[in-house]
């Protein structure tokens, strides 16, 4: 047995250990930029990851020219750490706010020279000046990238992965304006709540709001590209069926959107619903003679009418009449 194990830790030591490599990657440092306002100028680097014998490197990067100016553009250090201090660096840069009618465009390279091997590990590449034209939101796309190795034949690209980087230039911002309950009083029936949403910001957002009694939610829906300076009222139903009697806070939230910093109107509080028992129009959680006269004084009502009160609506039916009446009276005299 002793031989075995010591054979097995001679055949183990011949084996060098095995590590995985990380992936290289080119991207936009920061990744995102937000709480710019026209004229700010702000800075991005180029940055490089996990990168083995690097000794060229070449990238475009987009944005959009009515949101943002290129100023300036400078050679990054990493490059620069080569060992070699005889080294020679190359660089060359163009940018173009007008490369089209839509986009800026930088093109940047640069290359050692006259040394031996490259540059291994993380750094900048390149740091670029930008200034905010327009508040808009802006991608800085990166293209026809190219990481360049020192191996024999010369030329061989390091596969890589790239990351674009974002300008949150605009204003977001989303508000819940206004929450409608279509009963105050309910008797284990249906409740709708129509919720005004406007979008306060300079940029068309996607987004969640979600309705609540107390804290439980009662249904989540999406709002899809409301355009700037525009409001939508979505419906939210409510089945209160299984919601034990009881005096309940509607509440309403819309999700916070990347970059918003007035989240405080995010939140409306509509009052209360009363979930009791059928036939109590007036929530005192009995049904007695006042709920009765409530019900025939609504009499014949419909929604628009000067006289309607949807509480006594028992069944929902958009109008106010004997059937009504009867289920009230079927339960007068009791209460919880």
């Amino acid at each position: 047995m002793l031989i075995l194990l010591t054979l097995c830790e001679i055949f183990l030591a011949s084996f060098p250990s095995i590590t995985l490599a990380q992936e290289t990657r080119l991207y936009v440092n920061p990744p995102s930029i937000t709480g710019l306002e026209i004229d700010d100028t702000f800075q991005i680097n180029i940055t490089v990851s996990d990168v083995i014998d690097l000794y060229a490197w070449q990238f475009s990067l987009f944005y959009r020219n009515d949101i943002l100016n290129a100023t300036s553009i400078i050679e990054g250090p990493f490059l620069k750490t080569h060992p070699d201090t005889n080294n020679t660096i190359f660089g060359d840069y163009i940018f173009t706010d007008t490369y089209n009618a839509t986009h800026g465009l930088i093109l940047a390279a640069s290359t050692l020279s006259g040394v031996q091997g490259g540059v291994s590990g993380n750094g900048t590449l390149a740091t670029i000046t930008f200034k905010v034209k327009g508040q808009r939101d802006c991608l800085l796309t990166l293209r026809e990238t190219k990481l360049v190795d020192s191996a024999e034949p010369f030329g061989n690209l390091i596969p890589h992965t790239t990351t674009d980087g974002i300008v949150h230039g605009a204003l977001h911002d989303v508000a819940i304006i206004n929450t409608e309950t279509s009963k105050t009083v309910t008797n284990d029936t249906t409740v709708y709540i129509n919720v005004t949403i406007e979008n306060q910001g300079q940029a068309a957002e996607t987004f969640n709001v979600t309705a609540y009694y107390n804290s439980t939610p009662i249904e989540t829906k999406t709002v899809t590209n409301l355009l700037e300076g525009t409001s939508t009222t979505i419906t939210f139903t409510w089945d209160t069926t299984p919601v034990p009697k009881g005096n309940y806070t509607i509440t309403t939230t819309a999700s916070t959107i990347l970059g918003e910093t007035d989240t405080t109107d995010n939140t409306y509080i509509d009052g209360w619903v009363v979930e009791t028992i059928l036939g109590d129009v007036t929530g005192n959680y009995k049904v007695d003679i006042l709920d009765i006269a409530t019900i025939a004084k609504a009499y014949g009502t419909f929604p628009g009418h000067p006289k309607w009160n949807p509480n006594a609506d028992l069944d929902n039916s958009n109008i106010i009449d004997i059937l009504d009446i009867a289920k009230a009276a079927r339960n007068y005299g009791q209460e919880t």
